[in-house]
C-alpha cells in the first residue's frame, strides 16, 4: 500500500479536526448549519471526489438546509457559515474545470448561502443588503468559475502539446525507417541485378550474392520490428542514450555493407551524432539510385577546427549507368531540418569533376 504524503497527512488531521468539532457543536449551532458545513468542507479535503456528481450531490444538500432552515441565527453559526462558503468555492473551481454544467449547481448555493443566515438574525438583514451579499456571494463564485476554466484550457494545451510530440516522434520515426529501409532495398537491389549476370557462369558467387540479399532482408526486418517497438512504448519514455561508439559502430558497418565505399575516419573521433549514421545511409542510398555504376564512395568522418566533419563523396558514374532523380526528394530536406536543430549545417552539391558530395559539419561537436 502507498504511503501517505505529507498533504494526505495534514488532510487526515484537518477531517479528524472537523468531525470532532462538529459533534460538538451541534447541540449549539443546529444540523441544519453545521452538517452541510462539514459535508462540503470535508468534500473538498478530498483529493479527488469518487463520483463527478459528489460536488452536486453536495450543493443540493446546501441549497435544501438553506430552504429548510428557519433560525435561530446567533454567534455559533457565523464560522460554520464562512466554512461552508470556502468549501464550496473550493468545489466550484475542479467542477468548472471538467465543464461549466457541472459549475452550475455550486454557483447557485454559494449564491443562495447568505439568505441562510441573513434572513434569521435579529433584526434580520436589510432586503438591499441581502442583495449585495448575495451579488459578491455570486462574484466570488464567478471567479472560482474562471479559474476552473482557465485550469480547463491549460489541460487542453497540455494534452495538444501532448499530441504534437507523439506525432513528431512518429513523423521522425517514419522518416527513419524510409532512410534504413531504403538504404537495404536498394542494396538488396544491385544484389540481385549482379547475381544475374553471374548466375549462368559462376554459381559460387550467385549463392554468395543471394546470402548478402538475405542478410540485407534480416537486417531490414530487424529495424521494422525495432520501429514497431518504438511505436509501442510510451510517447514519454526515453530509452536513454546509446553507449559510448554504438552510433559510429553502425555507420562503419553500413559503409562496410555497401560494397564500393571505403571509409576514412579520423582516429580521434570516438562516437557521431545519430543523425550522422542518417546521413551516410541516405547519401549511400542515393548513389546506388541515381550513380550506380559511379565506382568507389568516399565516407570521409574527422575532427577539425570546424568540429566534426562527415562527407560522402562519389565520383561521377558514367553516361550509361547516371539515372535521373525519382521521387519526392525529401530525404535530404529532412535531414537538414533535423540538423539544425543540432547547431550543424549540411550541405550537398556536384564537386568540380562532375561527381557529387554530402557534408555536414557539427560545429558543437
Amino acid at each position: 500500500m502507498r504511503g501517505w504524503t505529507v498533504v494526505e497527512g495534514v488532510r487526515g488531521l484537518v477531517a479528524a479536526g472537523l468531525t470532532v468539532a462538529a459533534l460538538l457543536a451541534l447541540p449549539s449551532a443546529g444540523p441544519l448549519i453545521v452538517l452541510p458545513a462539514a459535508l462540503a468542507a470535508g468534500t473538498a479535503l478530498l483529493p479527488r471526489p469518487p463520483h463527478s456528481a459528489v460536488p452536486a450531490v453536495v450543493s443540493v444538500v446546501s441549497l435544501a438546509a438553506t430552504a429548510a432552515y428557519r433560525g435561530p441565527a446567533g454567534n455559533t453559526v457565523g464560522p460554520w457559515w464562512l466554512l461552508e462558503t470556502a468549501a464550496l468555492l473550493a468545489l466550484t473551481v475542479p467542477a468548472a474545470r471538467r465543464g461549466l454544467r457541472h459549475a452550475v449547481p455550486p454557483v447557485l448555493a454559494l449564491t443562495a448561502l447568505p439568505l441562510r443566515v441573513g434572513l434569521h438574525l435579529e433584526p434580520p438583514s436589510p432586503a438591499a443588503e441581502l442583495v449585495v451579499i448575495c451579488l459578491l456571494a455570486a462574484a466570488a463564485s464567478g471567479a472560482a468559475v474562471a479559474a476552473g476554466r482557465h485550469l480547463r484550457a491549460q489541460d487542453a494545451r497540455r494534452a495538444h502539446a501532448v499530441r504534437e510530440a507523439r506525432r513528431a516522434q512518429r513523423i521522425a520515426l517514419a522518416r527513419d525507417l524510409h532512410d534504413f529501409m531504403a538504404h537495404e532495398v536498394s542494396g538488396m537491389l544491385v544484389q540481385a541485378q549482379a547475381g544475374q549476370l553471374v548466375a549462368a557462369g559462376d554459381p559460387d558467387e550467385a549463392m554468395a550474392v543471394l546470402r548478402r540479399i538475405e542478410a540485407a532482408g534480416l537486417r531490414a526486418m530487424d529495424t521494422l520490428e525495432e520501429t514497431v517497438r518504438m511505436l509501442d512504448a510510451d510517447a514519454g519514455e526515453d530509452s536513454g542514450p546509446a553507449a559510448p561508439g554504438e552510433v559510429l559502430a553502425e555507420l562503419t558497418a553500413a559503409v562496410r555493407r555497401y560494397g564500393s565505399a571505403t571509409l576514412d575516419l579520423d582516429p580521434a573521433v570516438r562516437d557521431v551524432p545519430p543523425s550522422a549514421h542518417r546521413l551516410v545511409t541516405e547519401a549511400l542510398t542515393n548513389v546506388r539510385r541515381h550513380a550506380p555504376g559511379c565506382g568507389d564512395v568516399r565516407v570521409t568522418v574527422a575532427r577539425g577546427g570546424e568540429g566534426l566533419t562527415v562527407r560522402v563523396l562519389n565520383p561521377a558514374p558514367p553516361a550509361a549507368t547516371a539515372r535521373p532523380a525519382t521521387g519526392t526528394g525529401t530525404g535530404l530536406a529532412a535531414l537538414r531540418r533535423r540538423l539544425a536543430t543540432e547547431d550543424a549545417t549540411l550541405t550537398a552539391g556536384p564537386t568540380p569533376s562532375g561527381g557529387w558530395h554530402t557534408t555536414a559539419v557539427w560545429g558543437g561537436a
